[in-house]
């Protein structure tokens, strides 16, 4: 077993799965639980969770990125149709990190977090959804 591919698939999903899990932790959770506070409240709590992810978002978006990128090139071979649902899921998975590394920004209102995470969540499901038909074709 070579080690480099199993490496770079895991970082792939974990880092992945990282991003998604946080996005629908907050989408499902935390975000709605911060809708009972006052809105100064919300927005210094919400400074404060940026704060404390920034780095980790950074991250996993690298590890994501190099991880995804290896993954692709090292294919041996692509079957029809793949590249016009690959070109889908980069969409998509660009939209996760854009907004991903936003979430890092401080000063951000609670509203607004609530709008970005809840675009991340839909589409990291979309991606999850797509890497299945990209896995079976």
């Amino acid at each position: 077993m070579d080690l480099v591919p199993v490496l770079s698939r895991w970082a792939h999903i974990a880092s992945m799965a990282f991003l998604t899990g946080g996005a629908l932790f907050a989408h499902l959770a935390y975000l709605p639980a911060l809708d009972k506070l006052p809105e100064a409240e919300q927005t210094k709590l919400g400074d404060r969770v940026a704060d404390s992810l920034r780095s980790w978002i950074f991250i996993a978006v690298a590890l994501l990125i190099l991880s995804g990128l290896y993954n692709f090139l090292n294919k041996p071979m692509y079957p029809p149709g793949y590249h016009a649902w690959f070109g889908v899921k980069m969409l998509a998975a660009l939209h996760i990190v854009a907004v991903s590394i936003l979430l890092g920004k401080t000063g951000v209102p609670h509203a607004k977090r609530k709008r970005w995470v809840a675009g991340i969540s839909l589409s990291a499901i979309l991606v999850i959804g797509l890497s299945a038909v990209l896995r079976a074709i």
